[in-house]
């Protein structure tokens, strides 16, 4: 057994295919094909189910998955243990963010990160939340920021905290800007809804279906830039993070109004790959971003918290 059958069993595993894993490694389908029979009768066991549409591990192949993993993540630490030695704090990273983050927090955070590590350079991956979450599970991204519907194989999530919402309208919608609002007494809302699985959209469609909000009309958009700008042009709204509503107080042409019931939050975690560990460069920007993350939090907190008092 090699270094290059465990890592074509794992994104066999992770792909639920031969020819994805084929794809992600760039590598034919046939050698991959070739070596995971290999490896099976080295092993003396099935570690695959073949389907008409793909693979699956078998019990024996998802107990040899995570020892796969350990082995890879334990590689992994090793060369980067090497190269921080011989580089020192230089090298590259690629990240995510989910759009909303990467338009109002991430720039802060960057900013410090770009004077203090000069010799370090950042690839900022863009794309809706559901597309940076694959390309996180494929290797792409060292790691990705944003919210995460659900447990997949390949990655892993560590939960960073779970963050209150606000409601923000053209000001052509007419509400008071930073007064308290109930979505289920507004009169019905013409809300712009992200697309993505991974964002808000999954718990506006809940409340939707509830009575919790009553609209109107509804649009989906792929692009949070684009959808932003289109409330912004009319009396539409969105039901967005508090670092969007913070960012957008000075704005007049959007009034932001935080949301008394229902109680919405978002939860946002950090996500990487699961065959290997975030590298001391990607660590170090990782934590800049939580930083600014946790003093926006408590400036949101102390200009909301006397208007809810007073509500």
């Amino acid at each position: 057994m090699d270094l290059r059958q465990i890592r074509y069993f794992v994104a066999a595993c992770e792909t639920g295919s031969l020819s994805g894993a084929a794809n992600r490694l760039n590598c034919t389908a046939p050698g991959v094909s070739q070596q995971m029979s290999a490896l099976e009768a080295r092993l003396g066991t099935r570690l695959f189910e073949r389907t008409p549409r793909g693979v699956r591990p078998t019990a024996a192949g998802s107990r040899f998955y995570d020892r796969c993993l350990a082995v890879l993540k334990a590689v992994s630490e090793a060369e980067i243990e090497l190269q921080d030695f011989k580089a020192g704090l230089s090298g590259s990273i690629s990240v995510g963010f989910a759009p909303g983050i990467a338009r109002s927090i991430l720039p802060q955070a960057l900013a410090r990160f770009t004077r203090e590590f000069p010799r370090i350079d950042i690839d900022i991956a863009s794309g809706t939340a559901d597309a940076l979450l694959s390309e996180t599970s494929a290797g792409g991204l060292d790691f990705y920021v944003g919210q995460f519907a659900r447990n997949q194989l390949g990655l892993a999530a560590t939960h960073i905290g779970r963050f209150p919402v606000s409601l923000i309208s053209g000001a052509r919608r007419g509400l008071n800007s930073m007064r308290p609002v109930r979505l289920d007494n507004l009169a019905p809302l013409k809300l712009f809804v992200p697309s993505a699985a991974n964002s808000l959209r999954p718990k506006i469609e809940d409340a939707i279906l509830s009575g919790q909000i009553v609209i109107e009309r509804k649009i989906i958009i792929d692009s949070m830039s684009a959808g932003f700008e289109f409330v912004s042009q009319t009396d539409w709204s969105s039901i967005l993070p508090f670092w969007i509503g913070l960012q957008e107080l000075r704005n007049d042409r959007v009034t932001v109004n935080p949301i008394a019931y229902p109680d919405f939050q978002v939860d946002v975690a950090l996500i990487v790959p699961a065959q290997r560990p975030m590298t001391r460069q990607a660590q170090l920007l990782y934590d800049y971003f939580l930083q600014e993350l946790r003093r926006m939090e408590a400036e949101w907190a102390r200009i909301v918290e006397p208007v809810i008092s007073r509500a």
